[in-house]
């Protein structure tokens, strides 16, 4: 896969049927991932006379034949943005992004941050925050305090939401590798909805055929808050992830961009040589 800079004609993508309601309840600001791309720009609107900041992408793939598939689309909208030169000084922020999807999902988003960056008398205090979550969605799968930071972590598999992560252990993942006539297989422990090096722990999307690796197998959605108190200033976080999302997207790109580079004959160019 490469990246262009300039504008460039772009092939075709064919929209999926929008996604089912999604199973788990956390929101941010009242948005969910999948949520049609209209509803974010309300929001948006809502909160900011800004006009919304974003950033596109022009994914241009090759085959080995020659063929090639080449499509734009905008990687996330956001408001609320101070700049680089606003987060290192450690101006105060209020910022909402959302990861968007290609057009095979209409824009919709894969995933939606807000960061918060406020005096402390403005925000709650760690314990006032985890009891208000508590309040709208239960206790957190895991919480973790260390020093000034606290996370909260609501993790939702396809079983259901996971009440107690640390009660299920690690999961084990095997690997069988072949260099010359020896065979091994290596073990590697990990967790459900966390990280793990065999597979992508991310909705971005990179072109890759064959797939090697799947994003977060078993894991429907993550919702991470994190709070950090500094003298003065308290950070607050929230990131809401839909890995089904980003798999659906995954799949439908990967076949619409195979399909259009191995299922037509390829008519010559009429170039003045």
């Amino acid at each position: 896969m490469s990246l262009a800079s300039a504008a460039v004609a772009e092939d075709g993508l064919t929209a999926i049927a929008p996604p089912t309601e999604r199973p788990y309840p956390f929101e941010i600001l009242g948005l969910q991932p999948g949520d049609p791309l209209a509803d974010v720009l309300t929001v948006y609107a809502e909160r900011s006379d800004d006009a919304p900041t974003g950033e596109r992408e022009v994914v241009r793939v090759q085959s080995p034949e020659g063929n090639v598939f080449e499509f734009a689309y905008q990687l996330f909208t956001r408001i609320g943005d101070v700049g680089i030169n606003g987060r290192l000084a450690g101006v105060a922020q209020d910022q909402v992004t959302a990861r968007l999807a290609s057009d095979v999902m209409e824009q919709r988003p894969l995933a939606i941050y807000r960061s918060m960056r406020q005096p402390s008398e403005v925000l709650p205090e760690p314990l006032e925050l985890k009891a208000q979550l508590e309040e709208l969605y239960g206790p957190a799968s895991r919480v973790t305090i260390s020093g000034r930071e606290m996370v909260m972590l609501y993790a939702w598999s396809e079983d259901g939401f996971i009440t107690d992560l640390d009660a299920l252990g690690p999961l084990t993942h095997e690997e069988t590798r072949t260099s010359g006539n020896r065979t091994s297989t290596l073990s590697t422990q990990y967790e459900i909805c966390g990280t793990a090096q065999h597979y992508t722990n991310t909705v971005d999307y990179r072109f890759r055929y064959p797939r090697e690796k799947q994003i977060r197998p078993g894991c429907i959605a993550t919702f991470t808050v994190t709070h950090k108190g500094e003298p003065g200033m308290t950070s607050i976080n929230f990131e809401l992830v839909d890995y089904e999302l980003g798999r659906m997207q995954e799949r439908e790109l990967d076949r619409q961009i195979v399909e259009a580079l191995t299922g037509e004959e390829v008519e010559a160019s009429d170039m003045d040589l």
